[in-house]
């Protein structure tokens, strides 16, 4: 049964709309002014809420302002009752995050009316919002375990190849079948790792406290870091002499964590989705208020149909790359550099030439 919260001063129309609603079936709660109505809000969490706009305490330019301001109620669907009919009180209503507007008088039908559309809008989203949940429970339950099957098999046989044949082994053998073992349980850790963090970051969406301790972290001396990340990665592929570094320093707005991880999944991906051989070049600049991380590499690229469908759990030439990856890594470096008010832009020319940009803005920049 729907709950609708009434924020209303006057009593005539705070009596006779409750009976009106409560002959609909729908359980109503009341407040007179918007101090009161506001705790209600608070406590209840109401289907719907549906306020005055001039009353004591606290106006309803108040009430939504500070309902939309909480993560608790910022999605509650919110409608102004009020005799305020100019078109400018209508467009602030609307600017501060208002679903609907009626004037008084009105009609039973036309309140009703307005009821019903709001529960109707927010029955589609939340069905949205159930798939999109599902998918990504089934995308979990499918990809992780399917991800971790390859080194798992690879750690499994070569512990059976050391058990059942230590004895009849050369000594140099085994350092060598240890170390790919190492190598498989460290796949395995690192997509653990990846699964985690996009679920954390999931989760803290929409977590303003997170969110805020997150955007005070800044971190400095980036060309250094930057640089050794990517010769880092270009020496685990072999491939330092296709390593082209030039990185300009610069103190950006995100944790050293953060930029870590952005970096490394960005670099990497080059190294991975190109051949030996071939030329990945990185390029640090900064403009304005920005600055750029650039990543150039001549391996597979994307084609538009996989740069718009970029997000979690879905892994690009899956079918040729099954063995390379999660998929997360770009999901997980767009969610964070989003986090920081940046933005990642991808230009792919496919088995040409592909650009992946990270702009994220400079630390004590006005």
């Amino acid at each position: 049964m729907k709950k609708i919260l009434l924020i209303e001063d006057n009593p005539n129309v705070l009596l006779n709309t409750t009976k009106m609603l409560q002959s609909e079936g729908y359980v109503v709660i009341s407040a007179t002014n918007g101090r009161d109505g506001l705790i209600m809000a608070m406590q209840s969490i109401p289907s719907l809420i549906i306020c005055d706009i001039m009353m004591p305490e606290i106006d309803g330019y108040g009430v939504i302002t500070a309902l939309r301001a909480n993560p608790a109620t910022t999605a509650i669907p919110f409608m102004f009752l009020s005799a305020k009919s100019d078109k400018t009180d209508f467009r602030q209503g609307m600017n501060l995050g208002s679903d609907d507007y009626l004037t008084k008088p009105f009609t039973r039908d036309e309140l009703l009316g307005a009821i019903n559309a709001q529960f109707k809008k927010q029955e589609i989203i939340n069905n949205y919002y159930r798939q999109e949940l599902g998918n990504l429970r089934t995308n979990i339950s499918k990809s992780l375990p399917h991800q971790l099957l390859f080194p798992a098999i690879e750690v499994m046989g070569l512990a059976d190849i050391l058990v059942k044949n230590y004895h009849a082994m050369e000594a140099h053998e085994v350092p060598d079948i240890g170390k790919r073992i190492r190598k498989a349980g460290r796949d395995m850790h690192e997509m653990v790792k990846k699964f985690l963090l996009y679920a954390e970051l999931e989760s803290t969406e929409k977590d303003s406290e997170w969110i805020d301790q997150s955007k005070n972290s800044k971190s400095t001396f980036i060309d250094i870091e930057i640089t050794n990340c990517a010769k880092k990665i270009a020496e685990e592929h072999n491939r330092i002499s296709d390593l082209i570094v030039d990185i300009k320093d610069a103190s950006i707005q995100i944790s050293d964590s953060y930029l870590s991880i952005i970096t490394k999944e960005i670099i990497d991906n080059a190294f991975k989705f190109s051949a030996e051989g071939s030329e990945v070049k990185i390029l640090g600049n900064w403009e304005d208020c920005e600055f750029c991380l650039s990543v150039t590499d001549h391996g597979q690229g994307f084609s538009s149909e996989q740069l718009s469908g970029l997000g979690a759990y879905i892994k690009f030439e899956k079918k040729l790359y099954i063995q390379q990856g999660t998929g997360l890594g770009l999901a997980i470096a767009k969610r964070l550099i989003e986090l920081y008010g940046g933005r990642l832009e991808i230009v792919s020319i496919p088995y040409e030439e592909t650009t992946v940009k990270a702009f994220l803005p400079l630390a004590n920049c006005n």
